[in-house]
């Protein structure tokens, strides 16, 4: 599947507790996690949004979460409603480590004949890195009508095609603690 028909949003209303400070602004050598992420997307999308209640960037395009709730499926479900494609491509921002190889290797040899594609790192899945479609809306909608925002919960209700991506560990590394923070500082160094 070509890439150019499909958006990439990156979800940046998150409250990054554990992580104590906004992971969209953290900055390493200069630039935030938002601006590596949305750099390393540009070899594959054409067009790519942030997600979450404020803009961070005046270079990157922004939707609006459409409810103030904390939770990683406000923002999915706010991108699925502003995309105009079949086939969504949804990041968390707090993977800045995140490369067109590892996006490439994620819908390599697939059929798309499922309704979503996610990876799984060491029999860990990692739904806020993945492909989503339209037809996922209606069971996130639901599913946020009844306050219940696991997305692994929701994972039962749509038919996920889940692929190994557990070579690519560190670029899939979700940035919550400080051992995750020197992941990436390593990388990004």
């Amino acid at each position: 599947m070509e890439t150019n028909n499909i958006n990439a949003y990156i979800l940046t209303g998150g409250s990054s507790l554990r992580f104590g400070v906004d992971k969209a602004s953290y900055c390493i050598n200069g630039t935030s996690f938002l601006d590596h992420i949305h750099k390393n997307l540009q070899a594959d999308f054409k067009t790519i949004y942030s997600v979450g209640k404020k803009p961070y960037s005046e270079r990157i395009n922004f939707i609006q979460d459409f409810s103030y709730s904390q939770a990683a499926i406000v923002g999915i479900i706010s991108a699925l409603r502003h995309s105009i494609f079949d086939w969504s491509f949804i990041i968390s921002v707090d993977m800045p480590l995140i490369t067109s190889e590892t996006v490439n290797a994620l819908i390599k040899d697939n059929d798309f004949g499922n309704n979503l594609i996610i990876p799984t790192v060491n029999k860990k899945l990692c739904p806020l890195f993945g492909f989503y479609h339209q037809d996922c809306l209606v069971h996130l909608e639901n599913a946020y009508s009844v306050k219940n925002y696991i997305l692994k919960d929701i994972l039962k209700s749509v038919t996920p095609s889940v692929i190994d991506l557990s070579h690519y560990y560190e670029e899939l590394t979700n940035v919550n603690t400080k051992e995750h923070l020197n992941i990436v500082k390593k990388n990004l160094s």
